[in-house]
């Protein structure tokens, strides 16, 4: 596959648009990219010594969200990704390519059966969605859907932590979880921050222990 053109083709369709009036334009298409990157960094720290299939992963992340926003997006974007990439890669390319974006939202009924390449995409695809991305959606929606400083604070802290468990268990592997901790402890730590300074607080307490300013 020439993964040159392949990306700019990505790039033509996707990287010029948003998937959601208040969120930034291409954010599609850079999500494609982060995720790209994220499975082949999964694949070598979970499966090392084979990157045969580092391409398909890449190019499955780079069109998985070719048709986000409608329904069944996944299948109708497995349809769509193979229409438009039947010019740049083989049959069995395209076939690998599409099995990976026509479930990549099905992290429950079957995904027992599937093979490694589509688990790596699925935990790629859900890690995106947290740590510092959970902070970069909460701040873009909140201006436009009239939400207060406040409202923010308390959905921060109160209401995005219970859902921590639904989203770990969506996960595959045992590496992508311990990552998915990760990512969920610095969002509180984030949090609790951000309702101190919120409200007039000051967060490093050694400075007020100090007490010697003018």
């Amino acid at each position: 596959m020439d993964m040159i053109t392949i990306k700019n083709l990505a790039f033509s369709l996707l990287g010029e648009k948003a998937s959601h009036g208040w969120k930034e334009i291409g954010n599609k298409y850079y999500h494609g990219e982060r995720v790209a990157t994220l499975a082949v960094k999964l694949r070598e720290l979970i499966f090392p010594g084979d990157n045969s299939k580092d391409d398909i992963l890449t190019v499955a992340a780079w069109f998985h969200d070719i048709m986000n926003g409608k329904e069944n997006h996944a299948t109708v974007g497995a349809t769509k990704a193979r229409e438009v990439l039947q010019d740049y890669c083989t049959t069995e390319e395209l076939d690998e390519i599409c099995a990976i974006i026509s479930v990549h939202d099905d992290r429950y009924s079957g995904r027992e059966t599937y093979n490694h390449l589509i688990k790596l995409h699925q935990d790629a695809d859900h890690l995106d969605h947290f740590g510092t991305y959970d902070v970069w959606m909460s701040f873009l929606y909140a201006v436009p859907h009239d939400m207060k400083f406040h409202e923010v604070i308390d959905w921060l802290v109160h209401v995005r932590p219970t859902q921590d468990e639904k989203y770990r268990n969506e996960l595959n592997y045992n590496l992508s979880k311990k990552i998915y901790d990760e990512k969920a402890e610095f969002l509180k730590e984030f949090s609790k921050r951000f309702q101190v300074e919120g409200s007039g607080g000051i967060w490093n307490e050694d400075l007020i222990k100090e007490n010697n300013y003018e």
